[in-house]
């Protein structure tokens, strides 16, 4: 073994040896290098170019509204169009630019360094129209039709005066701006907010118009049929003993009153209740309110109260003499006549009569009725109710002493 490490004939064997060896690595490593070949480009069409430039002055008249791209690049994820397109950017930027046209390269941005773009066409033509603002007034435009028997009244609009921002060469186009509002089935007011829309002379919207403020208040009256009746008092009750009505007033003698048709119609001839004043604790002057009461199947009425100012004094009486007995209810064939305690026909009574002062001093004879009514009795002898009927309704009544009944004799012919 140590010949042959002492041999000069082995060093060279194995000299040789690693050199085939290291000669092998080599060429096998070179072989199995890729060799670096460029990608086709990736075209890309339709990508969207968006312009920078001063929006509160200008308006973008004329410009292409997409480009093309061409990427030349090995990343797999252009290769295979697998980026989304809102992570890059195509633009021109007019910022420095006034109005006119311009010839400007197109710029991107978004794409990693080792993608190579090209634009087509890299160069664009945009031209910029300066805006100019009108002032317009707000039309409301009324669709649809309200429920049957409802009525759409005057609307009101807010604001009722808006500017309108066009490109100067379309400043003489801008005709109106409305409001539609829809009142299709409406049985009550309407109130809404609504988008505005700005018109030209042929009725069209024009198109590129902003409108200062967007949207405009609405308020459209809706109102039901209606019919304007007289208001009956409803006053129950007597005063207190002593006290007496001088005078009784109310903010309104009618009220309107809104519903469906069929139950206004048969209305128009009628009063309308007012609401219930008691009367049994009142012994000074006062100023009552009350809701008016809103009946079945009426809508509403207005005014919805009802003021009633009672003026109240001390009771005198007055006494009136020789007031005729009339018979009511009396059937043709029949005659009757009205017998006093003794058996004599009587035909007057006196009445004793309470209230104010002022009124008594006015009530004559003749502003009183005594009614004994008979209605649908046979011939016989009955004790009948009598009623007394004053032309002063509830200012006037009768003593405690009045006569409250009278016999009646019914015969026939």
């Amino acid at each position: 073994m140590d010949k042959w490490l002492n041999s000069h004939w082995f060093a060279r064997i194995v000299a040789l040896l690693l050199a085939v060896m290291m000669w092998t690595v080599v060429n096998v490593e070179s072989d199995t290098t890729p060799t670096t070949e460029t990608a086709p480009p990736l075209l890309i069409d339709s990508v969207n170019l968006h312009v920078k430039y001063d929006t509160d002055r200008y308006y973008v008249a004329k410009m292409p509204r997409t480009v093309q791209l061409a990427l030349e690049t090995n990343n797999p994820f252009y290769k295979h169009n697998l980026v989304p397109q809102d992570s890059r950017e195509v633009y021109v930027d007019l910022m420095d630019k006034g109005k006119g046209t311009h010839r400007v390269p197109v710029q991107y941005k978004g794409f990693p360094d080792d993608v190579k773009v090209g634009i087509i066409p890299s160069i664009v033509e945009i031209t910029l129209e300066e805006k100019k603002t009108v002032e317009r007034e707000v039309t409301v435009e009324l669709l649809g039709q309200v429920a049957p028997g409802y009525k759409a009244g005057e609307p009101l609009v807010k604001p009722f005066r808006v500017l309108v921002r066009v490109p100067e060469s379309q400043a003489d186009k801008v005709a109106a701006v409305k409001a539609p509002v829809d009142l299709e089935g409406a049985t009550s007011p309407i109130k809404t907010t609504v988008p505005l829309k700005v018109m030209d002379k042929s009725g069209n919207t024009l198109q590129g118009a902003e409108v200062i403020p967007l949207t405009a208040e609405i308020s459209v009256p809706v109102t039901s049929p209606y019919v304007q009746v007289p208001i009956k008092l409803n006053l129950t009750n007597e005063l207190p003993d002593g006290y007496s009505l001088a005078s009784v007033d109310t903010n309104v003698d009618e009220v309107t009153v809104y519903g469906p048709k069929e139950v206004i119609d048969a209305m128009k001839s009628e009063t309308y209740p007012g609401p219930e004043i008691d009367l049994s604790d009142v012994t000074s002057d006062r100023v009552i309110e009350r809701k008016i009461p809103v009946l079945e199947n009426i809508v509403k009425v207005e005014p919805d109260y009802l003021k009633v100012a009672l003026k109240v004094v001390p009771s005198a009486t007055k006494r009136l003499e020789k007031i005729p007995i009339r018979i009511s209810g009396l059937a043709e064939d029949m005659e009757a006549r009205v017998l006093s305690g003794n058996g004599q026909e009587m035909s007057t009574m006196d009445v004793e009569t309470v209230g104010a002062p002022a009124i008594l001093e006015k009530l004559r004879p003749e502003d009183v009725q005594v009614v004994a009514d008979v209605s649908n009795m046979p011939a016989g002898v009955y004790e009948v109710p009598i009623t007394y009927i004053f032309n002063q309704l509830d200012y006037v009544k009768t003593a405690k002493n009045a006569i409250t009944k009278v016999t009646v004799e019914i015969t026939k012919k």
